[in-house]
């Protein structure tokens, strides 16, 4: 056997056994056709954490002929320890390469060392193919497995259930379009006791998956402070104004926040395994609808308009002062997120419209060098909220979600403590004072917002996840 886990993903057509090796090996490159017959050769993917091996899936074509395969094995009368050899004389027989393609691909690797992940939905009555399909898989000799996934929930288990473990030393559900990582150590488990050779690697896997969400915390929330400081003091020279945008610079300011949080959230999912999400790579994400700078969903991202002035009031950023954007010390407004501010000796005020309901200008003065930072006092918290939904939503996405991965509008519900931190802490990246220990405590910030988020819903999952 390697030093590595090996395991072969075998069973009937349209079974999922693609989407549970795309959520295993956190890979949404793995093809997933809902047709039968998706998979049409044995194709090997490996998990790897900081370039170390520690797991490898072969992603076999269904079994087609399982019962005349069987039958040939049954030809001649052996003994249980000789089963293993017979099943290798099939291999070694001319011509059952071409008679007997997908078999000959998913016994291979099987023979050559590989555990078995045995997959079925159990939605169907058992037939003698299934029953085929199990018996073959028992004559390998090989460590197997049998994994049920729920693709119907209204599926009973309980012959299914009976029947697999006559064949095989371990079943389990699990159900790859959901698991999160509670759900796929506990698979984990399971398959690290059906051999002592791979029980330590599969244990040490498990571990692993934990330090590595650990490490993934820190840094995630490290990006995501340095992030938000960028968007909320982001300036642009209008020097650099495309000519077609020379009349217009406060688009061209929504353009650039727009893109940055486009690259941010792309990036992200490519360190992530979900480099082919439709989000990140097909620019399916509606950016007219919800697009950072979509102003009119303001109120929904961040505060309503009484809480915010509430909020603003508290932080006392900009008292008494007009919000503009700063153009050159100019009182240039961004039109599409002014929405008729006002200012006043208790901080920041609102308009009663929305951002963006108005279109309009604040006559120049002197010198025009540049657009932005944006004031509105829910930027802040809108551009926040967005960040911590997308992370989170990516964290517990399966790697087999094909589906696409959208923002939802949702209010914060931040303690009003933490709204006034955020609204200080922009004051003060656009007053120029801000310091290093501001930076560490954001950081500090985002990472218990999203351990408190994360915990919650993988306490969730856990609760229908069954223990080793």
């Amino acid at each position: 056997m390697n030093n590595y886990p090996h395991f072969c993903v075998v069973g009937h057509p349209n079974q999922g056994k693609s989407s549970i090796v795309s959520t295993l090996v956190e890979n949404d490159s793995v093809l997933i056709g809902m047709e039968s017959g998706t998979t049409q050769k044995n194709e090997r993917f490996e998990f790897k954490i900081d370039n170390q091996l520690l797991l490898a899936l072969t992603d076999t074509p269904g079994f087609q002929r399982s019962r005349q395969v069987l039958a040939w094995l049954q030809q001649e009368e052996v003994s249980p320890a000789q089963r293993p050899e017979r099943v290798r004389a099939f291999l070694d027989e001319p011509g059952h390469a071409e008679r007997f393609p997908d078999e000959v691909q998913l016994l291979e690797p099987i023979m050559a060392g590989a555990g078995i992940l045995y997959i079925t939905d159990a939605a169907s009555e058992l037939t003698a193919a299934d029953e085929a399909e199990m018996e073959i898989l028992r004559w390998t000799g090989q460590p197997r497995m049998a994994v049920i996934n729920p693709i119907s929930p209204d599926s009973t288990h309980e012959h299914w259930q009976t029947t697999l473990n006559q064949f095989f030393q371990w079943v389990r559900t699990f159900n790859p379009m959901t698991a999160t990582l509670p759900a796929r150590q506990a698979l984990l488990r399971a398959m690290a006791e059906l051999t002592s050779a791979w029980t330590q690697p599969l244990t040490q896997l498990s571990q692993r998956l934990a330090e590595r969400d650990q490490q993934r915390l820190e840094e995630v929330s490290l990006e995501l402070a340095s992030y938000w400081c960028e968007q909320i003091n982001r300036r642009e020279p209008l020097s650099k104004l495309p000519p077609l945008l020379s009349d217009s610079p406060e688009n061209y300011l929504q353009q650039r926040l727009d893109k940055a949080e486009a690259q941010v959230f792309q990036q992200l999912a490519q360190d992530w395994g979900h480099g082919h999400t439709q989000l990140a790579l097909n620019s399916s994400w509606d950016l007219d609808s919800d697009s950072l700078m979509n102003t009119e969903n303001w109120y929904l991202w961040g505060l309503k308009q009484k809480d915010l002035l509430l909020v603003s009031g508290a932080a006392g950023v900009a008292a008494g002062s007009l919000i503009d954007l700063g153009v050159g010390g100019s009182s240039f407004m961004l039109g599409a997120v002014s929405g008729g501010l006002l200012g006043s000796t208790s901080g920041w005020w609102a308009s009663k419209q929305l951002p963006g309901k108005r279109l309009g200008w604040i006559p120049l003065a002197g010198k025009k060098d540049y657009v932005g930072p944006v004031r509105h006092p829910n930027f802040p918290l809108v551009v926040m909220a967005r960040a911590l939904t997308f992370t989170q939503l990516l964290w517990l996405r399966p790697h087999a979600q094909r589906t696409r991965l959208t923002l939802q509008a949702q209010a914060s519900d931040w303690p009003r403590k933490q709204q006034v931190q955020l609204l200080q802490w922009a004051k003060l990246l656009q007053q120029g004072k801000w310091k290093a220990k501001h930076q560490q405590q954001l950081s500090e910030w985002i990472s218990e917002q999203l351990r408190e988020r994360l915990k919650a819903a993988l306490q969730k999952e856990e609760k229908n996840t069954w223990q080793q």
